[in-house]
């Protein structure tokens, strides 16, 4: 609040009052809540740097939104409560739920650091039974930044799903 004390022109409290009541400085030191148009936006531009093409159709149908691109399996979701975008990549999809201790160890090997997560952390869905890298988005950012964080995170699953898979595997056959 302006007072003589302070010593400022008036003219600057007006101005700051000005910018901060602006709709794109509402998010000035607080958090930013991803729009669904933002999200759409941003996986749009990825899928048009890559040629994956259905760009058009991008969160159309609903919250989630997959493609591949090369090997990785990729999905794209959404949450509009929280206003944040999810970016998963494929690791593995069990066919039944996994034996004991099968979760276990890929979440072992993930804190050990055995492989890199990109920027991404490894969960598994019970409903999808799918073992995924996700990375998450609370605000929009730049499309060259996001294509390269999703390019890593597809690169850093297919390790995942070729190298770490395989040892885990071993290593539970040998212990069954």
């Amino acid at each position: 609040m302006y007072s003589r004390e302070t010593g400022l022109p008036f003219a600057v409290y007006a101005y700051a009052a000005s910018i901060l009541s602006h709709p794109t400085s509402r998010h000035i030191g607080r958090d930013y809540s991803m729009t669904r148009d933002d999200a759409a936006r941003m996986v749009r531009t990825l899928l048009d740097a890559h040629g994956a093409g259905r760009a058009a159709e991008v969160f159309e149908g609903g919250d989630v939104f997959g493609v591949m691109l090369g090997r990785a399996e990729l999905f794209f979701e959404y949450d509009e409560d929280g206003g944040v975008l999810n970016c998963a990549a494929l690791v593995y999809r069990f066919r039944r739920e996994p034996r004991a201790g099968v979760l276990q160890r890929f979440f072992a090997e993930e804190a050990g650091g055995a492989a890199d997560a990109s920027g991404g952390s490894l969960e598994y869905r019970h409903d999808t039974r799918a073992l995924l890298l996700n990375r998450f988005y609370r605000e929009p950012v730049p499309a060259s930044e996001f294509a390269a964080d999703v390019k890593r995170l597809a690169e850093a699953s297919l390790i995942w799903a070729d190298e770490i898979l395989e040892r885990v595997a071993s290593s539970a056959t040998r212990e069954n």
